[in-house]
């Protein structure tokens, strides 16, 4: 129960943290270096599906794993 609370925990953690970089990333790109709204919402879409699309293939290596051993 306490690895699932901790989990749980630390997920929230780092998807709080994860949100403050993106929004001060996208605050200096746009007021210090004068890129457009459009053109960091492009970026930061790409960078989103890199991200999301190495943490699916994380997780399912993982799960892959546990599988195999649980056989």
């Amino acid at each position: 129960m306490e690895l699932i609370i901790s989990r749980i925990v630390g997920l929230v953690v780092a998807l709080f943290a994860a949100s403050f970089v993106a929004l001060l990333v996208g605050y200096v790109a746009h007021y210090d270096f004068g890129l457009s709204r459009l053109a960091i919402r492009t970026s930061a879409l790409k960078g989103a599906a890199i991200f999301a699309a190495i943490f699916a293939l994380l997780l399912a290596t993982e799960w892959f794993e546990k599988l195999r051993k649980s056989k």
